[in-house]
């Protein structure tokens, strides 16, 4: 039986049994299995790369290369990690995982097993070569770790007794495939006109009538380039332009890297006594809350954030305690 076939059921009788496994049930299928893939997003782009890992204790361990996909993984941390198993066409496990990803760094302790050398040990008893001199894939010697904030899973097995009702089918108004696909052409055939070396990454998706591009280019007058290029291409009437360059300052700050820099900004320098702060980041802007002992105080924290890069301006929410709002 080649990989693309599958037993089938032999009666229209004998119909599959659908349901949810539970958390324990997850987390064995998560122990038996070796490969999964790993998903995550960048400005609304989708990616999933297979990976080898390793499950233990609410940890995802896995190895890859320290380069290409980590660098955006890393600006916003959120992935989404997937595993399947399956015997026949309507009889398999599934099982989704969600949770922020951490690099794992080599650690010197001399009273416990650091993070690396349990990462190390359980990667170990898949391929008992790594990270020595007989190692197949001494490439990707960066070790990551996810948590396993979320976890989901479905299975299906035979069994079932009778057959859910049908719902009604889902109209896609908008749909124009073939008109998309052409489109798509039309742009990559533009974008290849200006750039046609590989040293640029240019991702290009066409849906709706709407060219979507992102990916990175070298400089911001080859973005400006590619970008006019594609607008004169045949019947491209709307461009979403996603693309970044790349210089680091050049690109769009995530949403999570300004958090990142507006706490950076309020532990800089002097000490904020007195004041109990916090920041939401809410489309671009760093809207800021909490309580100061004076309006001087105040001050100071809106001028340290209006330095965070990547944000649009400061919301000032903050409240100044007054003698007898200090006593309640």
């Amino acid at each position: 039986m080649t990989s693309n076939q599958y037993l089938l059921p032999t009666s229209p009788d004998i119909v599959p049994a659908l349901g949810v496994l539970g958390r324990a049930q997850c987390e064995a299928v998560l122990h038996r299995n070796v490969v999964g893939r790993l998903g995550f997003t960048l400005h609304d782009r989708v990616n999933i790369t297979p990976v080898h890992f390793a499950y233990q204790e609410g940890w995802i361990y896995g190895r890859t290369q320290p380069c290409g996909k980590l660098l955006p993984i890393l600006r916003n941390r959120r992935v989404a990690f997937e595993v399947d198993e399956h015997q026949d066409l309507f009889d398999w496990n599934s099982v989704v995982v969600h949770g922020p990803l951490y690099l794992i760094e080599p650690e010197t302790s001399q009273t416990e097993e650091t993070t690396y050398a349990i990462a190390l040990r359980l990667l170990r008893r898949i391929l008992p070569s790594t990270f020595s001199d007989t190692d197949p894939v001494p490439f990707r010697n960066q070790l990551f770790r996810i948590q396993v904030s979320e976890i989901s899973g479905r299975f299906s097995e035979h069994g079932g007794s009778s057959i859910p009702a049908r719902n009604a089918p889902i109209r896609d108004e908008r749909a124009t495939p073939e008109a998309d696909a052409a489109l798509r052409a039309n742009a990559l055939l533009a974008v290849n006109h200006v750039l046609p070396t590989t040293a640029s990454q240019v991702q290009i998706d066409a849906f709706d009538g709407v060219i979507v591009l992102t990916g990175v280019v070298e400089s911001p007058l080859d973005r400006i380039a590619l970008e006019r290029e594609v607008l004169r291409a045949r019947n491209v009437r709307a461009v979403v332009q996603q693309i970044e360059t790349a210089a680091p300052e050049q690109r769009r700050p995530e949403p999570p890297e300004v958090a990142r820099a507006a706490i950076r900004q309020l532990d800089a320098g002097s000490p904020l006594t007195g004041a109990n702060i916090k920041v939401v980041i809410e489309h671009e802007w760093v809207r800021v809350e909490g309580t100061v002992a004076t309006s001087e105080l105040r001050d100071e924290v809106i001028r340290r954030l209006r330095n965070v890069d990547g944000s649009r301006g400061v919301i000032d929410r903050v409240h100044v305690l007054t003698a007898a709002t200090a006593r309640r």
